[in-house]
């Protein structure tokens, strides 16, 4: 499976698991979780994924250029509702690497891509947190229950928890419907983003990392973008589709919000090309301006 990387303080997405060893992380969704590494460079990350990996992998190649590049983007899916500085800056990535030599393609991933990934992403999510955490307790050995941990939540998490996680809660999914969103939607999901990579040949999918910047503290669950009204969730909705089909991805700080925000270019390649996928993020990455530390 691949893995998740963050360059230049743009958080990751959540990551698909496998690659790198997961022992002594706390869980959340056994089929969702995996490491993830947030670092100054493309170099970095390749150099610690070699590491964690024991992979004697060959460097990163020399080359600059993106000759031959093929990406494509799905506006459609992941632009529909997006911060105006963020689609600007998106809009003039994908011209630098069309300058570069690269080839960038719109594609469209079908009208009902965002329900099945969300359906996908957060019932996985939810219904197995209460089993991951539970087993991660018991195998550590830690004194505390998975019932103390949910009586301590903040009144917020506890609500949601007690909504979703807890089998007595009004949203916990059936076991039906769990084990048919292992067994039909997620395959169906892995199908339709493995097409754009074995038969449309594209070398990656590109999108905005996140559709809007991060929200002020007070405004976390419920905010504002393009003048719509949007709950906290909705900063996943791009990059939970990578995580549900279990693709790597490396999110690019590609700008700046007028308010001093980073904007991420995410990247996401084929399942298991997660050495491939750096290369061509080392090359994307250098056509662009390293960030200013943060105040």
């Amino acid at each position: 499976m691949g893995a998740c990387f963050g360059v230049g303080g743009v958080a990751p997405p959540p990551p698909p698991p496998g690659r790198w060893p997961s022992r002594g992380i706390a869980p959340v969704s056994h089929t969702l979780d995996t490491a993830g590494i947030l670092a100054r460079s493309v170099d970095d990350v390749a150099l610690i994924d070699q590491v964690v990996t024991k992979n004697a992998a060959a460097p990163l190649s020399d080359r600059s250029d993106l000759q031959g590049a093929r990406f494509a983007y799905a506006p459609r899916q992941h632009m529909e509702l997006i911060d105006p500085d963020i689609e600007k800056h998106f809009k003039s990535a994908l011209l630098r690497l069309q300058d570069a030599g690269a080839e960038v393609v719109e594609i469209d991933l079908g009208e009902d891509f965002s329900a099945l990934t969300d359906r996908i992403a957060w019932s996985l999510f939810f219904r197995e947190t209460m089993e991951a955490v539970t087993e991660f307790l018991r195998q550590n050995d830690f004194p505390v229950s998975f019932d103390k941990i949910y009586r301590d939540l903040k009144p917020e998490l506890k609500g949601a928890w007690g909504h979703l996680v807890l089998p007595s809660g009004q949203g916990y999914i059936s076991e039906e419907t769990y084990e048919a969103t292992l067994s039909v939607d997620r395959p169906e999901l892995q199908r339709r983003l493995g097409k754009i990579f074995t038969h449309s040949g594209f070398d990656a999918l590109l999108f905005p990392t996140t559709p809007s910047p991060a929200p002020l503290i007070e405004q976390r669950s419920m905010f504002t973008v393009a003048g719509e009204e949007v709950r906290d969730l909705f900063l996943a909705k791009n990059t939970v589709p990578a995580s549900g089909a279990g693709l790597p991805g490396i999110s690019i700080p590609i700008g700046l919000t007028g308010h001093g925000l980073p904007i991420g270019l995410e990247i996401d390649g084929a399942h298991g090309h997660d050495r491939k996928l750096l290369d061509l993020a080392r090359r994307v990455e250098s056509l662009f301006d390293a960030l200013p530390a943060p105040a």
